[in-house]
């Protein structure tokens, strides 16, 4: 298969991708939107206080941050019924209804109760999109594309917390939101142009309509199909066809002694719960906060933009080397980086008096930005998008649903708590020992990671679940491309 499709002409080849790119495009609203409500807590806090509007506790404010995860994790479950039972293209479609209610609340809030509801139902929304997303991008993806077009759909979440960083900081918290509510309904109208995976049609025996989805995708005359396109469909009918043999003689019981999905479920838990261990999703949450303690000379809102130009740069260096390197060494060269800089961050919290007597204080305050930088920047090229990318790909078809809606509870989960009790780890262990805290886990996870995780790159998503140790692909697909 791979052969076949590699061997078309270069401008056939380039043609084909085309609504392979626009369709990634599309996904790309709903990533920017999703990134514009996680990066809504770091401006969108101190906007609130600022305000004078509520009366809010510091337990208030974790408690605004941290809610968005119990919409996730209550989404996951759902989500994964919903992309089986209804299909990825309408799951997306029905994602931007929570997304609107959530910013509309966020926008025009009378009491307190409706920021709660607001980031809320922003979770639920965010939980419906990434999960149907990552699904969606990875079934209509030739293999060689899939790793880049995962990742450049990332790009668009960190273009949307940049968004979020640079413009609140210019305006309140609800005109934040409401620029949120108008691209929830362009994101749900920009869905109603994408086909149905094709892999979904097949799973339901549409089999013309998986055949003519394809035909879109791989810009093909869908009243005369290609031969590599009725190879490629004859491929996932075979698929299809020995999920269904599977999942036939699969009990509950026998659910969780089939090392086919033990496997893969672990691999997806062990990475949704090291990205949140390493503490990414909670200094995304409290950027500004941090830097407000730092006692940095540079302003927190504008310590906060540069952070967020730091989460977006690498993701294009991954986006050139996914592909070429592997997501595995990606993944776990970006925790070791990951853990030096947490490492160090707590180092200079223990000691900044000491360091201050040493060097000058505006010299000192460029300590915790650069580490701050370096920091985010391993974190965005490495676990925010990998972990989806990995996790989509080693999961089966027949079983996507469930374990990827039950990894995705677990890794949201695991995201709350870590958000929620962030603040009481300060408070009870100091701020340093905390980033000592998230250093180690860091440096867990990379150890994790090659102990379990496989490498993808290079191999269809029926080589990953049918031969999951086989390198022939990913030899085969690079000696191609020289």
């Amino acid at each position: 298969m791979a052969q076949t499709r590699l061997t078309l002409k270069p401008e056939e080849a380039t043609k084909s991708h085309n609504p392979q790119y626009l369709a990634c495009g599309l996904l790309c609203i709903g990533g920017f939107l999703g990134g514009t409500i996680t990066g809504w807590s770091s401006p969108g806090l101190p906007s609130i206080q600022a305000s004078g509007q509520f009366s809010l506790l510091p337990s208030d404010l974790s408690w605004i941050a941290s809610i968005v995860h119990l919409g996730l994790l209550v989404s996951a479950p759902t989500a994964g019924y919903m992309i089986r039972k209804f299909g990825r293209r309408n799951t997306l479609l029905f994602s931007a209804i929570p997304f609107v209610i959530g910013s509309t609340a966020l926008a025009l809030p009378v009491q307190v109760w409706m920021l709660y509801v607001g980031r809320f139902f922003d979770g639920l929304g965010l939980g419906f999109s990434i999960i149907a997303g990552s699904v969606y991008l990875s079934e209509i993806s030739e293999p060689n594309l899939r790793g880049s077009l995962s990742v450049v759909s990332f790009v668009s979440v960190r273009l949307g917390v940049l968004f979020s960083y640079a413009v609140g900081s210019l305006i309140s918290y609800d005109q934040l939101s409401a620029i949120s509510a108008f691209l929830s309904v362009v994101f749900g109208v920009s869905i109603l142009f994408l086909p149905e995976s094709p892999r979904w049609l097949m799973a339901k025996w549409r089999t013309q309509q998986a055949t003519s989805s394809l035909c879109w995708l791989r810009a093909c005359d869908k009243r005369t199909p290609s031969p590599e396109i009725l190879l490629e469909i004859t491929e996932i009918q075979d698929a299809v066809i020995r999920a269904e043999n599977s999942s036939k003689a699969l009990t509950i019981a026998g659910f969780f002694r089939n090392s086919s999905i033990l496997k893969p479920a672990l691999v997806a838990n062990t990475l949704m719960f090291f990205k949140e261990a390493c503490g990414g999703m909670v200094f995304s949450y409290f950027t500004v906060r941090i830097f407000e303690k730092t006692g940095s000379p540079f302003d927190s809102h504008l310590s906060g933009i540069a952070v967020g130009v730091a989460q977006l740069l690498p993701l294009f260096a991954t986006t050139y080397y996914v592909d070429k390197v592997g997501r595995r060494i990606l993944l776990i060269v970006s925790y070791i980086i990951l853990s030096l800089s947490l490492l160090f961050i707590g180092l200079f919290y223990e000691f900044r008096m000491e360091i201050e007597n040493v060097i000058a204080a505006s010299l000192a305050g460029w300590i915790p930005l650069v580490l701050f930088l370096v920091y985010h920047a391993a974190y965005c090229g490495g676990p925010f998008v990998l972990t989806w990318t990995v996790s989509s790909e080693v999961i089966p078809s027949n079983v996507i649903g469930i374990v990827s809606g039950l990894a995705s509870a677990f890794g949201w989960m695991s995201s709350f708590a870590f958000t929620r009790y962030y603040q009481d780890m300060n408070d009870s262990f100091g701020v340093a020992n905390t980033f000592f805290i998230f250093s180690i886990l860091s440096l867990v996870g990379a150890i994790c990671i090659h102990l379990v995780v496989p490498e993808t790159v290079g191999k269809s998503l029926e080589d990953i679940h049918h031969h999951p140790n086989q390198e022939g692909c990913r030899r085969e697909s690079e000696i191609t491309k020289v």
